[in-house]
């Protein structure tokens, strides 16, 4: 039985668009055009989500939504509307929205597969596969002229699939042709990957950036089921760990931050938590580790991995801990996405005076675009604010000292900075740490405390006196 869905809205066109687009992805789909019918419907039904026009009539959308929120306050809601005064004309705010359980707030122009989007967004993963048309065995491959910035890339020897296929697969011919090679709905077929991986040495899988949130919520459903597996090679699971990440940052750095995609951010930083807790031997893999790509995206990971292995080294860490600083460390340079895009790519080491003073603005700026989503929390907007203040005075935006820093801000701004001296000198995770400290200024900018637990880990936690060096938290210098 499928997942039961009511549409509320004016507009009876739009109204059996959207139940045949509804309808094909196994929704039962119950529609109305006024709120005096919407409310019978809901009254008479038990539905899992309404996807209600705030502009109906008779009764007015907003005393649909008190009707709904006052008996069934656990339904699921997405507002839609054709412009954002609607908002302000009935007292409602997207804050007071979010603070009140509203899913998702639409302004026209959007897409139904936006909707589906949000929708899945609270589901659970096995609820979709469930529902999803399947077909046995794969379809033809098929030749497809797109516009190259529709897609998006992964690499082919870290991409993992469910039995059945999420969303069309393609690989690169040239510019604006491309190949699908399994459609939505096929059996997966690690055959045919195998042969363009192995036989014709291709190195990417294309997907569309349409299917950009399905994506990540597959990779984070496999890193689940991958994270705590010891017969799994760590190596494989850091894999799908970076190419999600990747995938998940680039996606609210050149598309924005959107409702499900917080949801998806925490449950990233879930997985990558079990990861580093859950697999011992992660310290071998970290020694040979090396990045040369400069992208945010890349940063972004790079600096979530560090910093939650740094974290890990201290007693008091927790997986609380863990998903706030997780959180900061993928968004923590999100503020950069508003600087003039020459400086998105720079490293701060080769900019000019002038650039360097725009860039130094970049972590307010973060907490500028933060503060319009509710749903992140404070502390993850005061890391992000403060990962470039550093212990000595010297860091930016405001020169905070010592105690006054946040311990998980400081820690952000270690990894952060170590990131950079990895990539920038194309070096190891090993000779990059050893840069770090053998620069007297670089040591003095920075606790301690949290130097010696990055030491740590690069250490076989097997052979070093863990509880010695580890037996309390940070101290005032690092706090």
């Amino acid at each position: 039985m499928g997942v039961k869905l009511l549409l509320a809205d004016p507009n009876s066109e739009w109204l059996k668009e959207a139940a045949d687009f509804f309808s094909g992805l196994c929704y039962e789909v119950e529609t109305c055009s006024n709120g005096k019918r919407s409310q019978l419907m809901l009254y008479n039904h038990k539905f899992f989500a309404t996807i209600l026009n705030l502009e109906i009539q008779d009764h007015p959308g907003i005393q649909v939504l008190k009707f709904i929120k006052a008996n069934y306050p656990s339904m699921k809601i997405i507002l839609i509307m054709s412009r954002e005064e609607t908002l302000k004309e009935n007292g409602l705010d997207r804050a007071l929205l979010a603070k009140q359980g509203i899913v998702d707030v639409f302004i026209m122009p959007y897409q139904l597969r936006e909707l589906q989007q949000s929708l899945e967004g609270h589901q659970s993963f096995e609820e979709i596969i469930s529902r999803s048309k399947t077909r046995e065995g794969v379809s033809a491959e098929e030749e497809v002229d797109s516009s190259d910035d529709q897609f998006m890339k992964v690499k082919i020897a870290e991409f993992f699939s469910t039995k059945s296929v999420q969303f069309d697969v393609f690989i690169r011919l040239r510019e604006g042709k491309y190949l699908k090679i399994l459609h939505s709905g096929d059996t997966f077929s690690k055959e045919r990957i195998d042969t363009y991986k192995n036989e014709k040495k291709v190195e990417y899988l294309y997907f569309k950036k349409e299917d950009r949130i399905r994506f990540v919520r597959l990779q984070n459903y496999i890193s689940e089921k991958t994270a705590p597996n010891k017969a799994v090679a760590i190596e494989t699971k850091v894999g799908l760990i970076k190419n999600l990440a990747e995938v998940y940052v680039e996606g609210i750095y050149t598309e924005g931050l959107k409702p499900v995609l917080i949801d998806q951010g925490k449950a990233l930083c879930g997985n990558i938590y079990e990861v580093v807790h859950n697999n011992s031997d992660l310290f071998k893999l970290l020694r040979t580790y090396s990045e040369k790509n400069n992208s945010l995206y890349a940063h972004s990971y790079m600096v979530t991995l560090f910093s939650s292995m740094i974290i890990k080294q201290f007693v008091w860490e927790s997986k609380i801990v863990n998903e706030s600083v997780g959180m900061a460390a993928l968004l923590h340079d999100i503020g950069r996405t508003v600087q003039p895009a020459e400086l998105k790519e720079m490293s701060p080491n080769n900019m000019t005076k002038e650039q360097l003073e725009i860039y130094k603005k970049h972590p307010e700026e973060g907490v500028k675009i933060l503060n319009g989503y509710p749903q992140i929390q404070e502390a993850v907007k005061q890391i992000i604010l403060q990962h470039h203040e550093r212990i000595n005075g010297e860091g930016f935006p405001t020169g905070l000292r010592s105690h006054k820093i946040l311990a998980l801000a400081q820690i952000v701004g270690v990894a952060d900075e170590f990131v950079q001296i990895m990539v920038d000198g194309a070096l190891k995770a090993p000779e990059a740490l050893k840069k770090m400290l053998a620069d007297p200024t670089c040591t003095k900018r920075h606790s301690a405390i949290i130097l010696e637990n990055f030491l740590k880990v690069f250490i076989d936690p097997g052979k070093s006196n863990m509880n010695s060096l580890t037996s309390k938290g940070p101290t005032k210098q690092s706090a």
